[in-house]
């Protein structure tokens, strides 16, 4: 798999009177650089060498926080994302303000800040950015972060010709929560009780919707199983479950079963190892939404 991440840090320009207002400082109003762990042998007056040495150690830092986010751009089928992120070194010696601006990738953004924000919290103290008068100040950052995955190296994705998908359903006493993926790669859920159908919330990314309650508890009661309910539905006038195997292991492959219904008895039509292979099976409309 190639893979890149190309980090190349900027500064915002701001004029004088709106720096001095905010007491926020770029490269150029400082005399020396803040010192990066790690950067202790550059001198702080040499900017261009202290900038090089924070990019790279920063570098370094988030591509360690980022090898699972490509995984997350393969789920979501993402060549290519970039993301700007800005932050202040402040003058107390931590870093402040992450933020990401709002041109930036979403997915890559949430990523980035919460990456950064786990960095901060374990960094040591950094000596901050100085003035030619020896105060220190707040130094403003922002860098845009391009992460690209080669889509070619894994196998073809299945194609579904419909707006969502049911990707499983969660049981919680007497209602059902329908977790279904759209065109657009984000999550929606819908809630069933009475045969009524409620839309609860919708997510940017599958993580997102596990980290959110009660949906994380009933995952969590899931994880004890190998076997989660997809959907049921009629298919030519004939009742069906589909059921999604393994899909909360990270040890064992996930596979499907197709199970018919005859006379409260259960049947196993089919089993199927891949997800394409389903994805072009007569059973797959039963999951279209």
């Amino acid at each position: 798999m190639k893979k890149s991440i190309s980090i190349l840090f900027i500064f915002l320009f701001f004029s004088s009177v709106f720096s001095q207002k905010q007491n926020l400082y770029i490269q150029k109003d400082v005399k020396e650089m803040p010192i990066f762990p790690g950067c202790e042998n550059i001198n702080p007056k040499k900017k261009k060498n202290m900038q090089a040495c924070i990019t790279q150690k920063l570098t370094d830092l988030l591509s360690q926080k980022l090898i699972g986010f490509e995984s997350v751009m393969v789920e979501h089928q993402l060549a290519k994302a970039t993301a700007e992120i800005q932050f202040i070194f402040s003058k107390e010696g931590i870093i402040l303000g992450i933020n990401a601006t709002e041109n930036s990738h979403p997915l890559l953004a949430n990523a980035l800040i919460k990456s950064l924000n786990s960095i901060s919290d374990n960094l040591p103290m950094i000596r901050p950015a100085r003035l030619k008068s020896g105060e220190t100040v707040n130094m403003y950052y922002s860098f845009p972060v391009h992460y690209t995955v080669n889509l070619e190296k894994y196998e073809p994705r299945p194609y579904y010709p419909s707006q969502d998908i049911v990707l499983f359903t969660l049981k919680e006493k007497d209602w059902d929560y329908e977790v279904r993926l759209s065109k657009n790669n984000t999550i929606k859920v819908f809630e069933y009780k009475n045969n009524q159908e409620s839309f609860l919330g919708r997510y940017l990314s599958i993580q997102e919707f596990e980290s959110s309650e009660p949906y994380k508890q009933l995952i969590a009661q899931e994880r004890s199983s190998n076997k989660t309910l997809v959907t049921k539905g009629i298919l030519d006038g004939e009742s069906y479950e589909i059921y999604i195997y393994n899909l909360f292991s990270k040890k064992e492959n996930p596979y499907i079963e197709v199970v018919k219904l005859e006379e409260n008895v259960k049947k196993t039509m089919v089993v199927y190892k891949k997800e394409l292979e389903f994805s072009q099976s007569i059973y797959a409309p039963l999951i279209y939404r």
